[in-house]
């Protein structure tokens, strides 16, 4: 893989349907690694492979799948914190992502509760944490408008993922 890379988008199904080299207009420096059904442990398992590209900036997102094979939120947090200390250990610069919420209210009251330990835990590592739900949900579900099935995302909902994560971090860099 080319070593120009400067941005990693990294995670599951919702990361992998994003088309981020047009939607975050950086064609030549941007690589997605996101893999539909990927897990906390599938990420785990190729992290390495991930540091060794040299990026300068990932966006991490990653556990709806677990929580959907109902995997013990302590499980999961488990495999999310060593992900993060191995990525703690480079130049990367990290940005954590909240797990973005469905319309399945069972399923998202798991992610309520795991957004905020993983908030928490970036609070208190200092590292950036951006949660995209409040501009693609409202009174905690996926808005239908961004939504395929209640659990995909349509084309608008990339769109304003991309805008947030441009306006939000990319022009900002300096800041972190």
């Amino acid at each position: 893989m080319k070593k120009n890379i400067q941005i990693v988008m990294l995670g599951d199904f919702l990361t992998a349907r994003g088309d981020w080299k047009n939607l975050l207009e950086k064609e030549d420096c941007i690589v997605n690694l996101g893999i539909d059904g990927d897990t906390t442990k599938g990420i785990l398992n190729r992290i390495d492979s991930v540091i060794n590209l040299e990026e300068k900036i990932l966006f991490l997102m990653v556990g709806v799948n677990d929580l959907c094979c109902s995997i013990p939120l302590v499980e999961i947090f488990q495999n999310y914190t060593k992900i993060l200390e191995k990525l703690e250990k480079t130049n990367i610069k990290l940005i954590i992502q909240a797990i973005l919420l469905t319309q399945m209210k069972a399923v998202n009251k798991k992610i309520l509760e795991f957004n905020l330990m993983l908030e928490e835990y970036c609070k208190n590592k200092q590292l950036i944490f951006f949660d995209i739900n409040p501009y693609l949900c409202e009174d905690n579900l996926l808005k239908e408008l961004y939504t395929t099935d209640g659990l995909h995302l349509n084309l608008k909902a990339y769109e304003v993922w991309a805008e947030k994560i441009k306006e939000s971090l990319l022009l900002n860099l300096e800041k972190f």
